[in-house]
């Protein structure tokens, strides 16, 4: 009879083993879930980021245009200007 009781004792451990098993994988399963949702919420983070810098790197660049385009403007008024006294400064 002992050796019965000992194939139950190491049945009952087998059983309670393979729920845990079962339960570990089912909070394997969610986590993934929770997971896979997390990645296509930061894939559109990611997105919207990259989106973000290229209108900045752009805005950036139409900026810089705009600098050098207003320096051009101010040099020629400098320059228009010393000619205008040049003139006026003739006898």
């Amino acid at each position: 009879m002992e050796v019965l009781r000992i194939l139950e004792e190491k049945i009952a451990k087998l059983v309670q083993s393979k729920k845990q098993d079962l339960e570990f994988i089912e909070q394997l399963k969610q986590e993934r879930i929770v997971l896979l949702e997390e990645n296509t919420r930061l894939s559109g983070e990611v997105a919207r980021l990259e989106e973000t810098v290229l209108m900045s790197t752009k805005n950036s660049k139409e900026l810089d245009e705009e600098r050098e385009m207003a320096k051009m403007a101010v040099d020629e008024l400098i320059h228009n200007i010393d000619s205008l006294l040049e003139k006026e400064l003739q006898p």
